[in-house]
Order: C-alpha cells, then sequence, then structure tokens
C-alpha cells in the first residue's frame, strides 16, 4: 500500500538516496511560496518563529503482503454425485387393522305418490244473484198556489167641478149666492187581472230489487304425500395399515483445501527537511544530534489467510435407512338389511266445493226530484179608480142674483 503523498516525494526519496538534493524547481504556474515547494514535495509545511526554522515533513509509507510458516492441509464438507441408489423391502402390515361399519343404499329408491286431505273448512257468503230489477214510479206532492194582480191600460175621465165656494149676498137674502173656484175632476180607472199560478212538485221514486243468493263454500287443504323405500346393505370395511423400508446410498466427493497464514509488513518513513536560502528555497535534510533522519518504522499485522483447493477425492457415501407408509390393505364385506322407508310431502293444494241457495233480496229505494207542473188561470179584477182635482184659477157663481153672476153660472 502507497502514501497518496509517495507520487509527490521525489525529492524526499533522492534524500533518502544519495543526501542532499539540488533546489527543485516549481512550475511556472506556481505560487514562488515555501508552501508551495513543500505541496510539490508531498509534505506538511510547519512555519517556525523565524526564517530559518521552516520546516516540510515528507511521511513515505509502503506495504507488502505474502504468506509465512507452513500451509495446513484439509478436507471439504462431502458433496453428492449423481443420484442417489435406492432399494426399497416389499410392504408388511404395520399395527392393528382399522374396522369401520356404514349403512349404503343398493339401487335407486322406489317412490309411491298418495295424498292427504286436511280439515276442511265452511264458509257462508251472500252475493248477488243475478241482474237488478228497477221499476220508475213519478210521484205528485202537494200543489203550492200562488196568486198576483197585474194591471192593465188605465182611462181618464175629466168632468168639471167647483171648490172653496163662499157667500157673497146678505144672510138676509132669500137665497145664498156663492162664489166658488171652477175646478177639473179627473176620474181614472185602472182595469186589473188576477194571476193564479199552482205548481204541483214531483219526484220519481225509483223502487231497485236485487236477487240475492248464500254460497256455502267447503275448502279443504289436499297435500301430495311421496312414500320413498330405498333398500340398503351394512358393509364392514378393514383397513390393514402397510409399511415399508427405503434405503438410500449416496457417494460424494471432498475437495482437498491447502490454507497459507499470510501477514502485511508495513514500513513507514519520515523525513525532516529545512530551507536552503531565501524565498521559496530548496530542501535538504535535518541533521539531528541522536534521532537519526529519515526516520524509518516498520510493524507487522496478521492478514487474511490463502485459501487453495488442489483436487478432489471420493467421500464417505451417505446411507439412509426410512420406514415409509405402504398402500394400506382394504377389505369390504357387505350383507342386506332391513330398507328405508321415509315420507316427504310435496306441494298442497285446496279441494274447494260451493253451494248456492236463494236469499232475501235486496231492495233499495231512490228518489229524484223533476222540474214541478206549474199552471196559472186569469180572472178579471177590481178595478182600481183614481179621482184627482185640480183648479182652473176661474170663478163662478151658483144661485146668482145678478145678470153678470149669471152670465159666469157655475
Amino acid at each position: 500500500m502507497r502514501s497518496r503523498r509517495f507520487a509527490t516525494s521525489v525529492a524526499a526519496v533522492a534524500l533518502l538516496v544519495g543526501g542532499a538534493v539540488g533546489p527543485l524547481a516549481p512550475a511556472a504556474h506556481a505560487d514562488h511560496t515555501r508552501q508551495h515547494t513543500c505541496d510539490q514535495a508531498g509534505g506538511q509545511f510547519t512555519q517556525g518563529a523565524l526564517p530559518g526554522q521552516d520546516r516540510c515533513v515528507v511521511v513515505v509509507t509502503t506495504s507488502i503482503t505474502g504468506p509465512f510458516g507452513r500451509p495446513t492441509s484439509s478436507l471439504g464438507d462431502p458433496v453428492p454425485v449423481n443420484s442417489p441408489l435406492t432399494t426399497e423391502t416389499p410392504v408388511v402390515p404395520t399395527g392393528a387393522p382399522g374396522v369401520r361399519t356404514e349403512t349404503r343404499d343398493v339401487g335407486d329408491p322406489v317412490v309411491v305418490e298418495g295424498e292427504r286431505r286436511g280439515e276442511p273448512e265452511v264458509t257462508s257468503e251472500e252475493v248477488d244473484a243475478g241482474e237488478a230489477t228497477a221499476t220508475p214510479v213519478v210521484v205528485a206532492g202537494t200543489p203550492e198556489v200562488a196568486s198576483r194582480t197585474e194591471r192593465g191600460t188605465p182611462i181618464s175621465t175629466d168632468a168639471p167641478g167647483t171648490r172653496n165656494c163662499e157667500r157673497v149676498n146678505n144672510e138676509n137674502g132669500t137665497r145664498g149666492v156663492e162664489r166658488c173656484e171652477r175646478t177639473v175632476v179627473t176620474t181614472t180607472t185602472t182595469p186589473t187581472t188576477v194571476i193564479t199560478t199552482t205548481t204541483t212538485p214531483q219526484q220519481r221514486v225509483t223502487t231497485t230489487t236485487q236477487p240475492r243468493q248464500t254460497v256455502i263454500t267447503t275448502t279443504t287443504p289436499v297435500t301430495d304425500v311421496f312414500t320413498s323405500t330405498q333398500q340398503q346393505e351394512s358393509c364392514v370395511t378393514t383397513t390393514q395399515p402397510t409399511s415399508f423400508t427405503r434405503t438410500s446410498t449416496q457417494l460424494t466427493t471432498q475437495s482437498q483445501i491447502v490454507t497459507y497464514q499470510q501477514r502485511t509488513m508495513t514500513t513507514t518513513t519520515t523525513s525532516t527537511f529545512r530551507y536552503v536560502g531565501g524565498g521559496p528555497g530548496t530542501l535538504e535534510l535535518v541533521v539531528f544530534p541522536v534521532a537519526p533522519n529519515p526516520r524509518v518504522q516498520t510493524s507487522t499485522t496478521a492478514a487474511e489467510p490463502l485459501v487453495a483447493t488442489v483436487g478432489l477425492i471420493a467421500g464417505p457415501p451417505q446411507v439412509t435407512v426410512e420406514t415409509l407408509p405402504g398402500q394400506d390393505i382394504v377389505t369390504t364385506t357387505c350383507a342386506p338389511i332391513a330398507p328405508e322407508i321415509t315420507t316427504a310431502d310435496g306441494e298442497t293444494t285446496e279441494d274447494v266445493e260451493s253451494v248456492s241457495a236463494p236469499a232475501a233480496p235486496v231492495i233499495t229505494v231512490a228518489r229524484e226530484d223533476l222540474d214541478p207542473i206549474v199552471t196559472e188561470t186569469t180572472v178579471p179584477g177590481p178595478p182600481v179608480v183614481t179621482v184627482s182635482t185640480r183648479g182652473t184659477g176661474s170663478t163662478c157663481f151658483n144661485n146668482p142674483s145678478t145678470a153678470a153672476q149669471r152670465a159666469n153660472r157655475c
């Protein structure tokens, strides 16, 4: 194993071999410092208190691994070769036999179909028997009479008259002369007619007769019954366990193994340089009064052993003996037994019988109001007579006594 600084420690190696070394020429692009010169040599730069005390320490480590001592020989684990050789013994009974008794069906069952009638249920119900018969009759009610009077065209007649008469001659006269106001007396006669209206209500009365009958229904449940007869036999099965012995011989090989012990020797060389001259300077070994320079240290550690296979030899055969279960020996003997009879219910239906008998009819009466019968009769009524008196504004005289009064006689 080589240190990462080994490749760059050219100056240090030269010093170890030949002593002092000429100046190291730094690369053209390098910084001209002592740190850079030490880095180029693969060392670790240490700055002293004074310029002459600067140091560059270069450490080079090399490692070599190799065998030592006498090798040891051993054999590897046996490895199977090809398929094993197997031999088997004949089967032999093993242990007590097992006995099992079971009942088996023989052939198909014989099924006989029958029926079971249940408890009948009787119900009674009245229903209509045919169409209903309807008979309509119109019935008149109590008539109502109402009268009204209608007036005709009035006829008016005028007649002269007087009013407000007062005596105008001396009370001592033979006859009393009266001056009266002339009037017109109008008599208006209006004829009347009496109209009598007779309203007779009427109804249509419909009598409906619905014939009825009583239906008596008897319902009897009927269940299908299936009787199955299955012939059977009793079978005794004896099962005898068996076993056999299997011997397997497996050939093997073993590897011849040689093991070499190994160790690693590590050499560490530490060189201390100082700087000669100003600036970056050149490197030369420091001479210590007592300790050597460079200082060489060697250490040894155990490494992984080297194992090599150098050949194959026949290994010990592997023999296995095992006892395995064989095929059972089964024997069965059967004998008839009593058949199995089972009964199963199937579908349940209903047997329905109905008997009818006449019942009392249902009679309903419906009333429907019709338009009433209306008749009118007319007879003349008493006339309505009205009399009105109006003054004419002129005067006349009753029992006139003078020519002028007589000329204006009432």
